[in-house]
Parts: C-alpha cells; sequence; structure tokens
C-alpha cells in the first residue's frame, strides 16, 4: 500500500510539473505575438532640444521673381539709302566694329556731278540777269525822280529786278540741293557699333529709302521681360535685377529695371518689363534668351518655418510636428521660398502653433514617442543626426 501511495505522488507531481512548463511556453508565445520577446524592451522616447523645434510664426518673405525674356539692344540703326543710284562700293561687313562718323558706302556720283555743274550754271546765268535788272531799276529811280519817265514805267523795271532776284533764290536752292544729294553719296554711320546686317553689294543699284546696313551697340543691352500682372504691382522702375543669358552660365550680370510698359499684351495678358544692363566685354548679342531675377518684398505677412524644416517625399512636402508626445507627420503647402532667410511660406495643413522639428532628421515614425526637453537639458534619446 505504501508503494502504491508513492507512486501516485510521483504521478501528480509530474502532472503539476508538466502543466507549469506548458504555462510559461504559452506566455512566451503570447509576449511574441505582442512583439514582447523575453529580454526586449520598451521603445525610448525621442527627446529634442527646444532648439531644434519650430513653430510656424508670422513673417512678410522677400522672393524671388523670375522673368523669361530676350535680350534687345538700347541703341541700333538701319542705315537707308538717300538717295536712287548705284552703288560704288560698301566698305564693311557683319560684325565689323565702327564708329559714328565713318564712311560705310558710297555711290557712284557722276550723273550728281553733272547735275552740279549744270546748276552752278544756271545760278551764275541767274546772277548776272540780277545785276542787270538792279542796274536798270536804280537808273529808272534816278529817271522818275526828275521826271524823265513815268512811275508806271519804274514799276516795270522794279517787278523785273524782284523777278530775277527769285530766280536767284530758286537756282541757289537748286544748287544747294544736289551738293546735298552729293554728301548724302557717302554714306556714314549714325551711331557706333557693330554691323549685324548687310543688306546691298557694291554694284548694285538701290532706289531712296533702301535698306543698306543694320548697325548695333552692344555697349548697353535691355532685357525685354514679360511679367505677370499681379508681380507687376510689386516692380518700380529701379529695382535691382540679376540677369542670366541662355547658355553663358559663369556670366553674372547686374541690371536694373529701366521703365515699364503702361498696357498688358492682348493674348498672353502679360506686360512687358525692360532691365537694362552693361554689356563691358560683349560677351552678350541681340537676341539671346535671358532669365531676370528680381528680388521683391510681399505685401503681407504669412506663416513661415524654416526650409530645412521641410523635406520632400514622394512628391510632397512633408514636415514632422510634436503633439501629444508623439510624432506626427504632416503634408504641407508651400508657397514662396526666401532663400536669403533660408524661410518657407506655409499656405496650409498645419496648425498655427504646431512643434514642427526645424531639422531634417533621419528614421522618424509616425506615431513615435517624442517629447521636447528644455535647452539646457541634454537628450536621454535622440533619432539619427540631423542632416
Amino acid at each position: 500500500m505504501a508503494s502504491a501511495s508513492g507512486g501516485r505522488r510521483w504521478i501528480i507531481v509530474g502532472v503539476l510539473a508538466g502543466l507549469v512548463v506548458a504555462g510559461g511556453v504559452a506566455a512566451i508565445a503570447a509576449r511574441a505575438r505582442h512583439g514582447d520577446a523575453p529580454g526586449a524592451e520598451a521603445p525610448a522616447t525621442l527627446e529634442f532640444l527646444a532648439g531644434q523645434v519650430a513653430v510656424p510664426a508670422q513673417r512678410r518673405l522677400s522672393y524671388d521673381l523670375e522673368l523669361p525674356g530676350t535680350v534687345q539692344a538700347l541703341s541700333q540703326a538701319v542705315v537707308r539709302s538717300k538717295l536712287s543710284a548705284v552703288l560704288k562700293q560698301v566698305d564693311v561687313r557683319e560684325g565689323d566694329a565702327v564708329a559714328a562718323g565713318q564712311v560705310l558706302a558710297e555711290f557712284d556720283t557722276a550723273a550728281l556731278r553733272a547735275q552740279l555743274a549744270e546748276r552752278q550754271a544756271g545760278l551764275a546765268s541767274a546772277q548776272a540777269n540780277l545785276d542787270q535788272a538792279q542796274r536798270t531799276r536804280e537808273a529808272n529811280a534816278q529817271l522818275v525822280q526828275r521826271n524823265f519817265i513815268t512811275q508806271n514805267a519804274f514799276d516795270s523795271a522794279d517787278a523785273t529786278f524782284q523777278a530775277q532776284r527769285a530766280n536767284v533764290d530758286a537756282a541757289a536752292a537748286q544748287l544747294a540741293q544736289v551738293q546735298l544729294q552729293l554728301d548724302d553719296a557717302v554714306v556714314r554711320a549714325p551711331i557706333g557699333g557693330l554691323v549685324a546686317r548687310r543688306y546691298v553689294q557694291s554694284g548694285e543699284k538701290v532706289g531712296v529709302d533702301a535698306q543698306l546696313l543694320s548697325i548695333v551697340s552692344l555697349a548697353q543691352l535691355e532685357v525685354q521681360a514679360q511679367a505677370a500682372v499681379a508681380d507687376v504691382a510689386r516692380v518700380i522702375p529701379g529695382t535691382v535685377a540679376d540677369v542670366q543669358i541662355e547658355g553663358l552660365s559663369g556670366l553674372h550680370l547686374r541690371g536694373r529695371v529701366d521703365r515699364i510698359n503702361p498696357s498688358a499684351d492682348p493674348g498672353s495678358r502679360s506686360i512687358d518689363l525692360y532691365v537694362s544692363f552693361a554689356n563691358e566685354h560683349n560677351l552678350v548679342r541681340t537676341g539671346m534668351f535671358a532669365t531676370v531675377r528680381l528680388h521683391l518684398a510681399a505685401d503681407r505677412e504669412t506663416p513661415t518655418l524654416p526650409l530645412a524644416a521641410i523635406q520632400s517625399d514622394a512628391g510632397q512636402s512633408v514636415v514632422w510636428a510634436i503633439k501629444d508626445g508623439r510624432l506626427a507627420r504632416h503634408v504641407v503647402s508651400v508657397g514662396r521660398r526666401d532663400q536669403q532667410a533660408q524661410l518657407a511660406e506655409i499656405l496650409g495643413g498645419l496648425d498655427a502653433d504646431a512643434q514642427v522639428l526645424a531639422s531634417r532628421f533621419d528614421n522618424l515614425k509616425d506615431g513615435a514617442a517624442a517629447r521636447i526637453l528644455a535647452a539646457s537639458t541634454a537628450p536621454v534619446a535622440t533619432p539619427a543626426a540631423a542632416r
């Protein structure tokens, strides 16, 4: 009996031991299902210094306004023919530098010289007739005083004198016209610059007002840029502008808004701005495409955040905020950016009192525990280093 009773006690102890082991395995499995593996520590709370956090602040941002445009010359001229004649020679070609007053071309003046001689002879004949009429008039003036001739006879001599004087004036005017044409036969540059285009060749007969040459001065250029009506309202003549020429990335030019067109373009509803700049080394040429950058101040205050607080994720602008002890990911709408002040305008997606991480951190997770420490307190656990 004693031996049978002892056997039953060992059986009961074995069963109890099995139940304890089974319960321990079940508890471990349950913790594994809930992510609490044996020995695992609870996730650390991310801690940030107060200097690493920013609140949207109302500021009047400056912003850069970029406008496309085309380079054109402030001083340019098309040289036209003032004669209908044959070009004897054309002395310049495209790209040649010319000075104001320099001879560019000459017309054949054989016909004009013959006409000049004819007009000179005509003037001399008219002058001789005038001299004769004057002598007759003076003699008749003495005779009429002595009553040797009638007043009508004197008046007739006086009329002849006046007619001859008019003939002299007409002949002199005709001679001056031919001399002017001879002067116009020598074509001179109206401005200094470079020959942009040559329209004629030597030996060619051209008519009056025909285009001969085009001259462009590259010393001072301007960009004709197109701006929206809303942007033009904040631009005034004299505003400083940076000019970037397409294809000349290493060239930095400084100009200013010289004038603003008073009317909008009927098609695009844009308004032309004219930004002038000095072209010291003649590197910029007319017709090049340019971008004008104007640094303007906003017309009102708006919520802003540091640019470093805004991250780009899948084409969206994202910021990380701390709310109720947790990290919260917010997709925000960003407006103008002030690169000089390193600030961006926040148009929406964020509360006015949100506490936003002002630097970029890696490995942040939405909903992770986080808190803000005082400026003098060192963080216990921080995310990966800010970049």
